[in-house]
């Protein structure tokens, strides 16, 4: 007797949500390093002693500290790709949270404004490595049904991160010592994010998918067997045919090219590298790294004053983090090209809304109520932002890649998103400076081509086990066993395969090293 194993119930425990959460805290490392500048830059305290306040080349030094970081950061994708697959998603996380920890100590203690920006590239090296290997751990740790919400875990931890730097800078926005440990403490606080981690990162579980790549594969099982469990399957049958699919899709993978030059060469994998790198590009270009990062400039444009400015950028962050948590509800039943476009066309109508109410209400606008509508609507914005986009754009480009082309499609996709943060971050001081709320008119224009494209030609990921996503692209010859067609046999304990594949022979020129390799039995000829 034999049944499917492929079903509607979620296949994880406690255990499992309390191990991607411990995971997911390296994101509050990344999220706090990369916001708690924005509070040093405004501490009088850090200009006068890094003599910005005299000093001619004081903008050039100031859009460096903010430059650095995202160039750190693209050095930082780099060397993960090429780490990632060497020593693993856990220790790739272990050495970047380290090297925060090293780095931020080191910029807390600075003495000069060049010693400040040479640390501030480190910061970003290891905080962006945290943001390329946290998901795609995550990702690779998770069953098919429920991997979007444990997925979600991950940008939710990232906003706790910024909500968490925001109060900080407030406290310290009030701390009228006129030291320099009025600048250095807040920045020594990122200390704690990564050394918590690396307290508890030992006992965290690798990725399985990795640990087969590395012929581990007791390891593996040990894993998958004990995070893939619920109470209704004492015999651990879905894990059983999970590991299956997953050995046998190594099996497959092991013999094909992994370099950079094979992301060129096969259609398929250029149409994942572009999605990767025009992804974030769609998402940010919608307006939400200028608002969180220019919130303080765009109260005060608004015509509030620095105390209330302060508190009210702090506070859009609980925006951000109900929109998160409410869209862990839902994330795991709506498909990834409708919740992303969707969501993409929900911050545009915002957005517009907010450009109107700016244009309408200046800050010399004596129209209280109108000022005070276009700041409440910057807190709409970060909701929606979040309520439909920042979980889905933390794991998205995980989902789409084979896992021995994993960590080079994330880096490519952290590649995306450095640019375009340094392109925006650049850019719109000077926008706003010449032409105020038009600059938003950007923004609308992209946000609409974006959504389209997003709708048309991104693959739904959703519950698709990561071994079948290559079907979403046309690669049916390098999906090993689908999962539908795995059945255990419960009298002989052995996972069989309602039909035999044949081997395909697709693409023949990238396909050279499947020769001598039966797709039918999955072993060698």
């Amino acid at each position: 007797m034999s049944s499917a194993v492929v079903d509607d119930k979620f296949h994880f425990q406690a255990r499992m949500i309390v191990s991607v959460c411990g995971i997911a805290w390296a994101a509050v490392t990344y999220s706090y390093a990369g916001s708690i500048i924005s509070t040093t830059l405004g501490q009088p305290t850090f200009i006068e002693y890094m003599g910005l306040a005299t000093n001619p080349h004081a903008a050039d030094l100031t859009g460096s500290v903010v430059g650095l970081f995202y160039a750190g950061g693209i050095f930082g994708a780099v060397l993960n790709s090429i780490i990632c697959d060497r020593i693993g998603r856990k220790w790739t996380t272990i050495t970047g949270s380290l090297i925060v920890l090293i780095s931020t100590a080191c910029l807390s203690g600075s003495v000069n404004i060049g010693m400040f920006i040479s640390f501030r590239f480190f910061v970003g090296l290891g905080a962006w490595m945290l943001f390329l290997s946290v998901p795609l751990w995550v990702i690779e740790l998770s069953p098919p049904r429920g991997r979007s919400i444990l997925g979600g875990i991950v940008g939710l931890s990232g906003v706790i991160g910024y909500l968490i730097a925001g109060y900080i800078g407030v406290g310290f926005f009030y701390y009228k010592s006129g030291e320099a440990a009025s600048w250095r403490a807040p920045i020594a606080l990122g200390c704690f994010p990564p050394l918590i981690f690396l307290l508890f990162a030992y006992w965290l579980p690798e990725s399985p998918r990795w640990l087969l790549a590395k012929d581990r594969y007791d390891e593996a099982w040990q894993i998958v067997r004990s995070l893939h469990a619920t109470n209704d399957d004492p015999n651990h049958e879905y894990a059983t045919a999970e590991m299956y699919q997953m050995n046998q899709q190594h099996e497959l993978d092991r013999l094909l090219k992994t370099s950079w030059i094979e992301m060129l060469r096969r259609p398929s994998y250029r149409k994942r590298a572009a999605i990767a790198f025009i992804l974030p590009w769609i998402m940010y270009s919608t307006g939400d790294l200028v608002v969180t990062t220019y919130a303080a400039s765009i109260f005060e444009g608004i015509g509030y004053d620095a105390s209330q400015t302060i508190q009210f950028t702090a506070a859009i962050l609980w925006a951000a983090l109900v929109g998160n948590l409410i869209s862990l509800t839902y994330v795991d039943r709506v498909p990834r090209h409708i919740i992303l476009s969707v969501g993409i066309l929900a911050v545009l109508a915002v957005l517009i809304i907010e450009t109107a109410l700016q244009a309408s209400f200046p800050a010399t606008s004596t129209n209280r109520a109108g000022l005070a509508a276009a700041g409440a609507f910057i807190f709409v914005f970060l909701f929606t932002f979040n309520l439909f986009l920042e979980g889905p754009g933390w794991y998205y480009a995980s989902e789409i890649f084979p896992t021995h082309l994993r960590a080079k499609g994330m880096t490519i996709n952290i590649i995306g998103l450095c640019c375009v943060d340094l392109t925006w971050l650049e850019l719109a001081p000077t926008g706003f400076a010449k032409i105020q709320w038009k600059f938003y008119l950007v923004f609308i224009c992209i946000s609409i081509f974006g959504a389209a494209l997003i709708f048309f030609t991104f693959p739904d990921t959703l519950r698709k086990p990561l071994e079948e996503v290559a079907c979403l692209f046309g690669d049916d010859d390098l999906v090993a066993v689908y999962q539908g067609d795995n059945h255990r046999d419960h009298e002989k304990h052995d996972e069989l395969q309602e039909r035999q594949k044949e081997p395909h022979v697709g693409n023949t020129e990238t396909r050279e090293d499947l020769q001598g390799y039966d797709l039918t039995t999955h072993g060698a000829v």
